[in-house]
């Protein structure tokens, strides 16, 4: 390999490796590898495992990113709230490190090494029956989406961190729960991409920066649990969100071009545990509880029963007394 001195060369290498490596790799080594996956304790500990294959190679997993997932997708069923999950969550990555199924990466992330990665997705086509369940093309380069066919039996998908600009096609998924399309580079997505995708309970859109809105057919995600915006240039949230009423997470932090949340839209997430909104501007919109320096929007967190995890800009005293007024049982996180 020492001939090789240019990214083509390299790359030309890469993938000549890949082909010729695979038929050992899955008769040699990835049975070797599996043993480790079958000799987890429970069903519960593998489908988190495989929950982790949706992400790109080398890719640095935010653990409560993943607590999160877990919890909203109903694999951590044992908990009702998210804070007793974690509890629960930190047992489980402990265990997938001591087998060498994931590694640390840094205090809060971790990582998964390419060859288990690669096991993963072996199991899931060749032990799990599962071919056509999971769709992952995380980290593939894409400039655009896959033939809306090739979606249609998936139940966990992932196209993330590609480069990937209009999505204008109307997928009818069925049996879609999960959905990653964080990192790409939207500009535009069509109204009726939603519409039959009936069951999604967990769609992660974060870090999609050049995307300004959302696609009217959104409000019929009725079924969505989890909804990461964080880090993306929508500017405005409709009211016709009001239908997402089984939500239990929302990120909008660090969403530099928010400039609108309507009011009585908040409040009406009954279901909602854990609430994030870190950045803060006073926009003058009289329906708009970003206006007043989030006072309007901490009295419709106030009515949320349920909400456990909390992250908010704070700024000035009368917002910071009625933060403090909160009901003893919600975990402030400032």
């Amino acid at each position: 390999m020492t001939c090789k001195t240019t990214l083509e060369d390299w790359k030309y290498a890469i993938e000549m490796l890949k082909r010729f490596a695979l038929p050992k790799m899955e008769n040699e080594v990835f049975p070797l590898l599996k043993f480790s996956y079958d000799n987890l304790p429970d069903a519960t500990m593998k489908c988190c495992l495989l929950y982790c294959y949706l992400y790109p190679e080398d890719y640095c997993i935010p653990k409560k990113r993943l607590v999160e997932y877990w919890f909203c997708e109903g694999i951590l069923n044992k908990f009702d709230r998210i804070s007793e999950a974690q509890m629960q969550v930190g047992d489980i990555i402990s265990s997938f490190l001591n087998a060498c199924l994931l590694e640390r990466d840094g205090e809060d992330c971790v990582k998964m090494l390419d060859v288990i990665r690669d096991m993963g997705l072996w199991i899931t086509r060749e032990f799990e029956a599962t071919e056509n369940i999971f769709f992952v093309k995380a980290g593939d380069q894409l400039f655009e989406k896959q033939d809306a066919k090739e979606w249609e039996s998936a139940k966990e998908m992932s196209v993330m961190k590609n480069k990937i600009k209009v999505l204008k096609e109307t997928p009818k998924c069925p049996n879609l729960r999960i959905l990653f399309l964080s990192e790409n580079e939207f500009q535009v997505i069509s109204d009726g991409f939603f519409q039959f995708i009936p069951h999604l309970t967990v769609l992660d859109l974060s870090r999609t920066k050049e995307l300004r809105a959302l696609p009217d057919g959104i409000s019929q995600l009725v079924s969505l649990e989890c909804f990461d915006l964080s880090f993306t240039g929508i500017e405005e949230l409709p009211i016709e969100l009001k239908s997402w009423t089984n939500l239990e997470m929302l990120d909008l932090s660090c969403m530099d071009n928010l400039r609108k949340i309507p009011q009585h839209l908040i409040c009406s997430f009954s279901k909602l545990q854990i609430f994030r909104r870190v950045y803060l501007i006073d926009y003058p919109n009289e329906d708009n509880v970003l206006k007043g320096g989030n006072e309007k929007l901490i009295e419709e967190l106030k009515g949320l029963q349920h909400l456990n995890i909390l992250r908010i800009s704070i700024h000035n005293m009368v917002c910071l007394e009625r933060f403090l007024s909160f009901n003893s049982d919600v975990a402030p996180k400032h």
